[in-house]
């Protein structure tokens, strides 16, 4: 069963919601979710079956504990079986940023344990989460964060650039990031250290897969080339290069595979969320869990 819950008012310019995922007692899950590339992180309580996490085309790992999935520039995926029940958090682009004491840098890539990142008091809250029910949870939630939400100066002008360089699609320059943030591009570089562990000439790299990603499931009948065009590409060698690296797979294979009434600023992921044993291919969007097409995103 997937259930979504959106976070206070006040915190929704940085958690896009929660995500909850259980099992029906005496079902028997297979869970497999292809993650492309988004820079987003996911704060994962996992209470039962472990999962394994793959970086598509490299290694892997196994987590039986919950863990915070960073923001990453690798395609991972996801496999778990047996009995699931995750509580997720789902945060937006730089959305962690006002709710750590330190910088991001360090985490980015990684799975750290959530008190690394969010001190002791987060395992009271994975305590308090393994016995609650679903408003509950959502409750306890939004009260850890709202706790922890901290908005100064800094995060300000970092909110301004990042906002400047999302809108533009990946397309703006440091020093045009900085005049709209009124700050210096040595200033902006280092909030996006901070805040994203990224520079924002790799965020922008992301940015510009995402919207090709987009117009490639929406469109598909425009050429590869005007594609990488309009996401700003300069050429189509190095669209392709960048898609490899963002989605494991190549552009060719994701023409006209976007759903319906999805949010436009998510990049859909391949996903199974079935029973069977050996399940189809299911292709969905990179939010959480989705009731309509038993499939997800699992960080």
């Amino acid at each position: 069963m997937y259930r979504l819950h959106p976070p206070a008012e006040s915190l929704r310019s940085y958690i896009e919601n929660y995500w909850f995922v259980s099992h029906v007692p005496g079902e028997d899950v297979h869970l497999r979710v292809d993650v492309f590339v988004d820079a987003r992180a996911d704060l994962i309580f996992n209470f039962e079956a472990p999962y394994r996490r793959e970086v598509i085309g490299g290694g892997g790992s196994e987590h039986d504990r919950s863990n915070l999935d960073a923001q990453r520039l690798v395609p991972i995926r996801i496999l778990q079986h047996g009995a699931v029940r995750i509580v997720g958090v789902r945060f937006h682009l730089g959305g962690l940023a006002p709710f750590t004491r330190a910088s991001i840098a360090p985490w980015s890539g990684r799975t750290p344990a959530p008190e690394l990142v969010f001190g002791d008091g987060i395992r009271e809250l994975e305590s308090d989460l393994r016995t609650t029910d679903f408003e509950a949870s959502a409750r306890m939630i939004d009260d850890f964060f709202l706790g922890r939400l901290r908005l100064d100066g800094a995060q300000a002008t970092f909110e301004r650039a990042l906002s400047a360089l999302v809108a533009g699609d990946g397309r703006v320059l440091v020093n045009e990031l900085a005049d709209v943030a009124a700050s210096s591009p040595r200033q902006v570089e280092r909030l996006f250290a901070r805040g994203l562990g990224f520079p924002p000439k790799t965020v922008g790299r992301v940015l510009r897969f995402q919207c090709a990603l987009r117009q490639l499931m929406t469109d598909p009948g425009v050429p590869l080339g005007e594609v990488a065009a309009n996401a700003g590409y300069y050429d189509q060698a190095h669209f392709v290069r960048d898609f490899r690296v963002f989605s494991g797979g190549v552009p060719r294979g994701y023409r006209g595979h976007y759903p319906p009434e999805v949010p436009n600023d998510f990049a859909p992921n391949v996903v199974v969320f079935v029973q069977d044993v050996d399940p189809p291919e299911r292709r969905d969007w990179s939010g959480p869990p989705d009731p309509r097409t038993r499939g997800g995103k699992h960080g």
